[in-house]
């Protein structure tokens, strides 16, 4: 199965080590750890985070990158009780604070009379890379390439290393964006669960279902899905102790046993009697 191959990054460094060329990329990662990344060089990220409000404008124009953020946005989350002279002077200094960490003479910001922009042309954001590699995935496997969806998917799943701006503490609302990204890697992980059991790759399958009960423990359709990959393997023991953990945890929670529908596959897999393909592709969640 191929993988993406990292090459670690150097030590982080502070801007005025590099060496300036005419082409800048910025990479922002926000799956997981926050990290900027700018000409494969690793930047101190303390630097943009020891200042709250340099921080919250960074994660403003992530969450705007694509319609440009408001100054007025800025102006009423950091300087509510403000004259608008103070306001201007006070997102100006903000301004020039944030261009100096990311290098004065790079032009990662457009700026307009009402509006503060990413330049898009030379900002690199893990998410969109994420949530383009998601989309695709599906489009693949609705145009009958199982193959190339179960590789791409394996290469996108990568890129979420952890929740958006997990290690990060902000009063700004990403709590709706964090989730839907969420929502984005449970979607994958369920698609690529599903498609490498139809594929045969039970290995496979069994460590992305390992994830996606970790991320959503009562996810009912992806239990069947690896108890249908321990029956292909006839690990029938593993298939009866997930059946039992699944019914413990749904019994805790809200008191409910089991779908029929997993208690007939369970009983049918322990008698050695595994499910079709078709039964494996109709299997959906909640995440579709």
């Amino acid at each position: 199965m191929n993988t993406i191959q990292h090459t670690p990054l150097k030590n982080p460094v502070t801007i005025e080590e590099i060496l300036f060329t005419a082409n800048h990329q910025l990479k922002i990662n926000t799956l997981g750890p926050f990290g900027i990344i700018l000409d494969d060089k690793e930047l101190q990220t303390v630097d943009f985070i020891k200042s709250r409000l340099i921080q919250d404008l960074l994660i403003l124009l992530i969450l705007h990158r694509k319609e440009g953020l408001p100054k007025k946005v800025i102006f009423d989350l950091f300087w509510t009780n403000y004259s608008e002279e103070c306001k201007r002077a006070n997102l100006n200094t903000l301004i020039y604070r944030l261009k100096k960490l990311f290098g004065i003479h790079i032009d990662f910001l457009k700026i307009d009379r009402n509006f503060i922009y990413l330049n898009m042309d030379y900002v690199e954001i893990d998410l969109d890379n994420f949530q383009t590699g998601t989309r695709a995935v599906e489009n693949m496997e609705n145009s009958g390439n199982i193959e190339e969806a179960i590789n791409f998917s394996f290469n996108t799943l990568q890129l979420y290393r952890g929740n958006f701006l997990d290690n990060i503490s902000t009063r700004l609302p990403i709590t709706e964006e964090r989730l839907k990204l969420k929502h984005y890697y449970q979607t994958l992980l369920f698609r690529a669960l599903r498609l490498t059991v139809y594929r045969g790759l039970y290995r496979e399958s069994l460590e992305l279902g390992k994830k996606l009960i970790s991320s959503d423990p009562y996810c009912e359709p992806a239990y069947r899905l690896i108890m249908s990959a321990l029956g292909f393997l006839g690990n029938t023991s593993e298939i009866i102790r997930l059946y039992i953990n699944l019914e413990e945890k749904l019994q805790r929670k809200y008191g409910i046993d089991p779908d029929e529908k997993t208690l007939l596959l369970k009983n049918k897999l322990v008698l050695g009697v595994t499910p079709e393909q078709d039964e494996i592709l109709d299997e959906v969640s909640i995440f579709f």
